[in-house]
């Protein structure tokens, strides 16, 4: 990486950053661009050449998480399916999403109904990435945005129960666990299929007789 895009990219962080630093403090509806572009010491429209909205300062990583998700199925082990990719992928940021400092991202996310509708954006963004990372691999198109509406709706229910965590003040170790127990049920379901849920299997001589 060059010089220059070194210091762009530096420059993108430095705004986000600062960006963060006042929506956690103030809250985001109460913090404006002119407000980030003035503590981060830059003009608004290099702002805005960064993010195209305010929101897209919030969620300035997922450009980044949209490629790694890609990639991560395009140089996955030989042999692995990509329901065991994105599992790994998932599991490995149950400790993240279960530590003290995602307490005010969380926060910050679930006061503001602008950055709940944004959340929406996000989660088609993922699923857009990962529809076109399986047609690569040579998923017919419309089975593929089917699996990666499927996988995607995991995602979202994976991140929303640890921001539900995060806010009931539960974090640590045990935190984690509970993410990770969840995501392995879910991969579960998705891995064998949802053809016998519901289904009852009637119960043994010995169990029924127990209830007498």
């Amino acid at each position: 990486m060059g010089l220059r895009e070194t210091k762009k990219l530096a420059t993108r962080q430095q705004i986000a950053d600062v960006a963060m630093r006042l929506f956690v403090q103030r809250g985001f509806d109460r913090v404006t661009v002119a407000e980030v572009a003035a503590d981060a010491g830059v003009s608004e429209k290099t702002v805005f050449n960064y993010f195209p909205t305010k929101e897209d300062l919030f969620f300035d990583e997922i450009p980044d998480r949209a490629r790694k998700l890609s990639e991560s199925i395009r140089s996955r082990p030989d042999g692995e399916s990509i329901l065991t990719t994105l599992r790994r992928l998932q599991v490995a940021e149950c400790a993240r999403l279960s530590s003290p400092g995602f307490v005010a991202f969380a926060r910050t996310l679930e006061d503001s109904q602008a950055l709940r509708a944004k959340e929406l954006e996000v989660m088609a963004t993922f699923a857009q990435a990962l529809t076109g990372a399986l047609e690569e691999e040579g998923i017919d198109a419309r089975d593929a945005r089917i699996a990666a509406s499927l996988l995607i709706s995991v995602h979202r229910q994976f991140f929303r129960a640890a921001r539900m965590q995060a806010l009931a003040g539960k974090h640590g170790p045990a935190a984690a666990r509970r993410l990770r127990n969840d995501l392995e049920r879910a991969y579960t379901l998705l891995e064998h299929g949802l053809g016998g849920l519901g289904t009852h299997t009637a119960p043994t001589a010995k169990a029924a007789g127990s209830h007498r």
